[in-house]
């Protein structure tokens, strides 16, 4: 071919040439990675909000519940006249305490109390039947105290037992739920004669409206009435 032939560019593509990356547009990606960082930020408040939250009503339960507890004894401790006149003459929580009177018993054991006369009072909580209705939903201190005492061991026998509990009957459940027991054993001394001691329960628990609490004696002639401050019964709300 003659010297003034002009040949044509020639150019080779090979198809199948890997590792060429791909470099995405970095405004898109900024833009979803602040977008990201935001809604983390978000959730993180929302999260501390709610623990934050969280503590400060356990802070004001624990307040409470300490109030409550410097008001009533330890395991063997009742209730003080002074806390009860308290919470008598400026009740502003529902609040009740019963006293030990001529006690009968219902085919339950459930023991009977006086409401309303001495120490006794009731604000805001209901009477019937030797159980506290409950009126106001919340957190209460339900407590009793029964002063136990027996003339003679010989002619009771020894190694006998009382059994003093708490129960809640609700009604939206057909059973009654036990909320505290204490067994309590009496005469268990061979060369023992007069006998007397004490049961106290404590709890903090938490009532619906119509609630029904009421304290069992599973020996009746060991409970000891005297003037109302031997043997009680009462809650009142934290």
């Amino acid at each position: 071919m003659g010297e003034g032939v002009v040949y044509p560019s020639v150019f080779v593509v090979d198809s199948q040439q890997h590792g060429v990356p791909f470099v995405p547009p970095m405004r898109g990606r900024r833009r979803a990675c602040r977008h990201g960082q935001v809604f983390l930020a978000a959730l993180v408040s929302l999260a501390l909000a709610g623990v934050a939250t969280e503590g400060y009503f356990l802070f004001r339960f624990q307040r409470e519940l300490a109030k409550a507890a410097s008001q009533v004894g330890g395991e063997a401790g009742p209730v003080s006249e002074k806390s009860i006149q308290d919470r008598k003459h400026n009740a502003e929580k529902p609040a009740a305490h019963v006293i030990g009177a001529a006690f009968t018993t219902t085919t339950n054991s459930s023991l009977q109390w006086e409401p309303s006369k001495d120490l006794a009072f009731l604000h805001d909580v209901e009477y019937q039947a030797g159980a506290l209705v409950c009126v106001k939903p919340g957190y209460y201190y339900i407590y009793s105290k029964l002063q136990l005492r027996v003339q003679s061991c010989s002619q009771q026998g020894q190694n006998s037992f009382l059994i003093h509990s708490i129960y809640k009957k609700t009604p939206r459940y057909p059973e009654e739920m036990k909320l505290m027991e204490n067994l309590v054993s009496y005469c268990d001394r061979k060369d023992a004669g007069f006998w007397q001691d004490g049961s106290f329960l404590g709890g903090l628990f938490h009532l619906e409206e119509k609630d029904r609490v009421y304290v069992n004696a599973s020996q009746r002639q060991v409970v000891q009435v005297k003037d109302g401050t031997r043997s009680y019964f009462g809650i009142f709300m934290i």
